[in-house]
Order: structure tokens, then C-alpha cells, then sequence
């Protein structure tokens, strides 16, 4: 596995990617925001699979958004295990907090091959101090991130395993079609039994038996690092998945406030 590092990047421009598509859903944000948003984006790159693009315990002087595949945000503990908290999607950013902070409290590593944009961290935080429409908008962007790490909380806390199972793929599903990706290209998942066995917090021999179950119920079929989704409603309906917490609606008065010249 390797480092972080940041050379060999690629200049271009992020717009139609999944952050754009997110943020334009809220209603908030002009032409004019979304081109400071790609004035501020030093570069893109290309990061392969099983690449650490945070490391714990390490300064973060930038913040990288996803524009294409998956990564997983997780704390390594004493005895060498990890607990994924959350998984990375494209339209995320990376750790917006992170450069607040003198080091990083978590490990972000690549499950797929990536394709990432990064700000430098201080010219992010001057842009959005200069205009408070986007700074809203990008917090609505962290509110969401904290709804899915309370959902995330409840499901390993207190949903039973194979409900726990099904509400975090249909979570994941949802997601991604909120970054834009059409219903069909959201059903593949790029997940195996030892990345939601860490997430879950079941055993890799427990995390067995509930996909056997979530297969025989014809919600699922497993190929190889891939889970595909087969009947979202029926899935949705036993995880008792309600979408509210991740629907783009922003409070009314605030966006008016916001939208006032």
C-alpha cells in the first residue's frame, strides 16, 4: 500500500461530476458559485486500489473530493482490527474537517481505483469565509455526513444482523443515486464479505450467514468483490429504510435568506 502522495496530477475541470450534481440539488448555489468551486481545485489525479489517501496521525493540508469510485474511512484499533465508519462514494468529501486539526483521527483508503480532486485546505476555508451561500451549502455537505455516522451508530447498535446488512446497502444505493448515477449502475456494489463484516461489526463467519440469507431471499446476488442489488423495494422495505435523512432538502427560510441579494 502507499503513501499519499501529490505529484503527477492532472489538471481538469470537475463539473457533471457527483459533487456538482449534489450541490446543485439543494437549489442554493449560480453559475457563479460552481465556477469558484472549479477555481479553487488545484488538480485531479489517478490513485489505484488499497491507496492511503489519509492516514491517522498524519496533517492534512488538503481536501480531496471523489469524482469516480469508492474508498473506506475507518479506525485502526490496539490489536491491529479496524471499524469502518463510513464508506466513500463519489460525489463525497474527503474529510472536509481533517485540515482543522493538526492530525488526522482516521485512515481513508482506496477499495477500487479512484479518480480525485483536492483544494488546498487554506484556500478553501478563505473562499468560504468570503462567501457564506457556499460555506452553507458545504456544511449541508458535512450535515449529511454526520446523519449517515448516526445512522451508522443505530444500525451496528441496534438493528439485528441481517437487517443491519440490507439498511447499509440500500443506504449505499440511495447515495449514489443522489450523486447522479442511474438506477442500474447504483445496484453494483464493489463490496465482500470482509469489508462489511468491519462495518457491521459481525464476524467474517456471521457476515456469511447473512448473505446466504439476503440471497436466499432473492435480495442480493455475490460474484467476486461485487454485491448486486436485485429488488430495491423489497430490500428497503425489510432493512425498514426510510431515505429522509439523506434527501438534498435544505431548511426553506435559510435558502431564502441565502437566495436574498
Amino acid at each position: 500500500m502507499t503513501r499519499p502522495q501529490h505529484n503527477n496530477l492532472k489538471k481538469g475541470t470537475i463539473v457533471s461530476n457527483g459533487l456538482i450534481y449534489r450541490l446543485e440539488q439543494l437549489q442554493m448555489l449560480d453559475d457563479g458559485d460552481f465556477n469558484i468551486i472549479d477555481s479553487m481545485m488545484l488538480a485531479q489525479r489517478n490513485i489505484p486500489e488499497h491507496f492511503f489517501i489519509i492516514s491517522e496521525k498524519y496533517p492534512q493540508p488538503h481536501i480531496h473530493f471523489v469524482v469516480k469510485g469508492w474508498a473506506i474511512k475507518y479506525k485502526t484499533l490496539e490489536n491491529g482490527e479496524r471499524q469502518i465508519v463510513n464508506f466513500v462514494l463519489p460525489g463525497d468529501i474527503i474529510a472536509i474537517y481533517s485540515p482543522l486539526f493538526q492530525n488526522s483521527e482516521h485512515t481513508v483508503e482506496s477499495i477500487t481505483e479512484m479518480r480525485l480532486g483536492y483544494f488546498s485546505a487554506n484556500l478553501f476555508f478563505e473562499t468560504i469565509r468570503k462567501i457564506p451561500r457556499l460555506a452553507v451549502a458545504l456544511m449541508w455537505m458535512a450535515g449529511q455526513d454526520e446523519r449517515v455516522l448516526e445512522e451508522q451508530i443505530v444500525r451496528v447498535g441496534r438493528r439485528r444482523s441481517t437487517k443491519r446488512m440490507a439498511h447499509l446497502l440500500i443506504e449505499l444505493h440511495r447515495r449514489l443515486r443522489l450523486a447522479g448515477l442511474s438506477r442500474e449502475e447504483a445496484q453494483f456494489l464493489p463490496l465482500n464479505q470482509s469489508l462489511l463484516s468491519d462495518a457491521l461489526g459481525l464476524s467474517y463467519i456471521h457476515a456469511h450467514r447473512v448473505f446466504r440469507e439476503l440471497d436466499k431471499m432473492g435480495l442480493i446476488v455475490r460474484t467476486y468483490n461485487n454485491i448486486q442489488l436485485l429488488n430495491l423495494k423489497l430490500l428497503a422495505d425489510f432493512a425498514d429504510f426510510d431515505a429522509s435523512y439523506l434527501e438534498p432538502i435544505v431548511n426553506h427560510d435559510t435558502a431564502r435568506i441565502l437566495k436574498s441579494p
